[in-house]
């Protein structure tokens, strides 16, 4: 998710901007929809509309989650190969990656307890979220503040994860270092899956996104696909660049599937969960791996139109605080209005413009007085490692993590 400079964007790689960029308005759409359409009492979150937005929640995150293990994975895979030691390498990654993830996270932390303290938003700060753990291995208390956190609560972990498993398999096996990572992704996607198969399967839909979605330990096999991918692409370059078209093919199949399997849920079988947890395997698993079948073709992608590359990388840059701005203004602009005694409903035909303005808007100008400022001291503390594709496709390479 990190900035890249001006002069470094011809180099940007498409399809994997493309890929952030679609996560991040589907989760604009998500929210929207049910901030702007359902609350107000427009749409009511039944049949298809609810089935339809539901998907938009759910494989936006899995994209991005996936994305983000294809990029750390390379970044991990780089920085080990250096033979610097495990440390030494460990430290300069989590160094980089707090300088780019933290000083956003802390900013929007306190707005969001400043909004919750003034009755903007409903919930209440709470300790755990300085260290990510409000919602660990446990589901997050409700009424649900700054929710929006636990896919950042997500990321943090692994990135905390990661290199102590890395050390942990070491110690315990001498292996190439390919072995290594590959035994390192094989845990991170297996243990998750087999926690998530042993536990008692949720009732329903919501139960599942408290109890399972939401809760770190229980999703981070998402990223752990993204760095299986990694793996592949840098050890298996000729398996990666044979046949992309056909595995994209497989992905997609993958992914209608889960967005079937949620109509199903959703408009079928409501209490479908409660028969077994074939459900997760449909909602994370096939999703994520999907994605991650879908990489090789995208990061080969070429822009039609050298305005829609532009349009992509600048959406990517300012991803991440797209995500971390959208909720709270969105929070902030109903309460306005329902303040001054207006008809939330009657005022969408301009609330709803003006809010994707704002946040283009305020996401630009974080990004560029914070955001890439910030992030960029991490260079005084430890050398860049590039992120992204290994071989042919690091010519057009993603921007810098």
């Amino acid at each position: 998710m990190s900035p890249a400079s001006a002069g470094s964007r011809e180099q940007r790689n498409f399809g994997l901007d493309l890929l952030r960029a679609a996560a991040i308005l589907a989760v604009l759409a998500f929210h929207g929809y049910l901030g702007f359409g359902v609350s107000t009492g427009v749409s009511a979150w039944q049949g298809w509309r609810a089935a339809l937005s539901a998907c938009a929640g759910v494989l936006s995150l899995e994209w991005f989650f996936v994305l983000s293990g294809f990029l750390i994975g390379s970044i991990l895979i780089r920085s080990f190969e250096t033979g610097r030691g495990w440390w030494t390498s460990t430290r300069a990654f989590w160094l980089r990656r707090w300088f780019r993830t933290l000083p956003n996270y802390y900013l929007f932390l306190a707005l969001n307890a400043l909004l919750a303290a003034a009755h903007v938003e409903e919930g209440r700060f709470a300790w755990p979220f300085l260290v990510f753990s409000q919602s660990l291995a446990w589901a997050q208390d409700k009424p649900f503040f700054f929710a929006e956190s636990w896919s950042l609560a997500v990321e943090e972990w692994f990135y905390f994860t990661i290199p102590w498993l890395l050390g942990a398999v070491a110690l315990l096996a001498r292996l190439e270092r390919r072995n290594l990572f590959a035994v390192a992704a094989a845990i991170l996607i297996l243990a998750p899956t087999l926690a998530r198969i042993a536990l008692p399967a949720p009732a329903h839909f919501f139960e599942w996104d408290d109890n399972v979605r939401r809760v770190s330990a229980l999703h981070l096999d998402s990223i752990g696909w993204g760095v299986a991918a990694a793996i592949v692409n840098r050890w298996l370059p000729g398996w990666w660049a044979a046949r992309p078209g056909l595995k994209a093919l497989l992905g997609l199949a993958l992914t209608l599937g889960s967005v079937g399997a949620l109509f199903y849920f959703l408009l079928i079988d409501w209490h479908g969960f409660a028969g077994g947890r074939l459900n997760d395997l449909a909602l994370i698993t096939a999703p994520a791996a999907g994605t991650a079948l879908l990489l090789p073709w995208l990061s080969a992608c070429r822009a039609p139109w050298p305005a829609l590359r532009r349009w992509a990388a600048r959406v990517a840059d300012y991803s991440y605080s797209m995500y971390l701005c959208h909720f709270p203004l969105m929070l902030l602009m109903l309460h306005l209005i329902r303040a001054r005694g207006w008809d939330a409903a009657a005022q969408l035909f301009w609330m709803l413009p003006l809010w994707l303005l704002l946040v283009w808007a305020l996401s630009a100008l974080i990004f560029h007085r914070f955001e890439r400022p910030v992030t960029d001291l991490r260079e005084r503390f430890a050398r860049r490692v590039r992120a992204g594709p290994f071989g042919p496709q690091a010519a057009s390479r993603s921007p810098p993590s």
